[in-house]
């Protein structure tokens, strides 16, 4: 068994993943990590740990307690993003940077510090939503961005300043692409196209040259060898990447522990329907790969942390009021 753990809030994700595997669904199981802090036990199996960035520093130390019981009790089970190990956008875009695998850098915005190269954009460093400017060109436009941030009561904590590094394709549209990674597997996902610089969903009709292009795309895995070196340095090993192509170099943009899986329920029949009945069978494939025996058995007890100023979350009070009425007798 598989168990995959988010935060209560966040389950869209490994709802999306379950649709998808069909009669193999019974091999993974999503699990909240306020139940996981509130019975102080869990069952024995594989652990995917996500949602780091959703997680304060505390409950990340609860998670590597979970982790490191786990393994004490069953050496061989598989423990997928160390709670201890893995690098979250800020630490990992550094890391690229110094490693020369990405072209551009950040700064702290929280810091004080100002950009060294133009143009750049301000976004909170553990969220999706996407930027909190347009694209900065120079400083006098810097300074006025940070004064529009402070009249909306946007503090500087968490922010970055990134540097902006895309380009466009030959017909002028900008390109994201998205690859999981799963138990060491490499998958293409998509590819994203907008006339925008900050691609968030396709801004463009799929056609038959680009269904074919994405298809291609997620038959060849053409970027397989770096991706897994990526991974491998963010110590992520589920998630989905998110990169660009600059002067035919990947650009990673961010790697998301908890990514949203593709629709594979659609019934819908359409041109990009091949792309996806091959992404399904490849994570299929994946998670079949994943779901090696576990000699222990049962359920594993730990110790969380010792709170000094915080605790960890609970889960929803009509999950956890229920129970304590059923222990009151109620």
């Amino acid at each position: 068994m598989i168990f995959y753990v988010s935060r209560e809030d966040y389950t869209q994700p490994i709802k999306g993943l379950l649709a998808g595997l069909g009669q193999h669904k019974h091999l993974v199981q999503s699990i909240s990590y306020e139940k996981l802090f509130y019975d102080g036990s869990a069952p024995v199996g594989h652990y995917v740990f996500t949602d780091f960035d959703r997680l304060s520093s505390y409950e990340l130390e609860s998670a590597f307690c979970i982790a490191s019981s786990l393994k004490t009790i069953a050496p061989d089970a598989h423990v997928y993003n160390s709670p201890e190990k893995i690098l979250e956008r800020y630490p990992l875009l550094k890391r690229l940077y110094a490693e020369g695998l990405n072209q551009f850098s950040v700064s702290r915005y929280d810091a004080g510090e100002r950009p060294l190269r133009y143009p750049v954009f301000i976004r909170l460093e553990d969220d999706c939503q996407g930027p909190d400017s347009p694209l900065i060109e120079n400083e006098a436009e810097f300074d006025l961005a940070v004064m529009e941030l402070q009249e909306k009561g946007k503090t500087p904590k968490r922010r970055i300043i990134v540097e902006f590094c895309a380009e466009p394709d030959s017909d002028g549209f900008y390109r994201k692409y998205g690859a999981f990674n799963i138990g060491g597997r490499i998958i293409p996902q998509h590819i994203l196209r907008s006339q925008g610089w900050n691609v968030k969903r396709s801004g463009l009709e799929s056609d038959e040259r680009f269904a074919a292009e994405e298809l291609a795309y997620a038959r060849d895995n053409p970027h397989a060898e770096v991706l897994k070196k990526i991974f491998t340095l963010a110590e992520i090993d589920f998630g989905r990447i998110d990169y660009g192509l600059v002067n035919g170099k990947i650009q990673t943009y961010e790697i998301n522990s908890n990514a949203t899986f593709p629709d594979f329920s659609d019934k819908q029949i359409d041109e990009r329907d091949t792309r996806r009945n091959h992404v399904r069978q490849s994570v299929i494939e994946a998670i079949l790969k994943m779901n090696t025996p576990v000699q222990a058995s049962g359920r594993f007890r730990f110790d969380l942390p010792k709170p000094v100023l915080e605790r960890p979350r609970l889960p929803r009070k009509r999950a956890w009021q229920s129970r304590l009425n059923r222990l009151l007798g109620r």
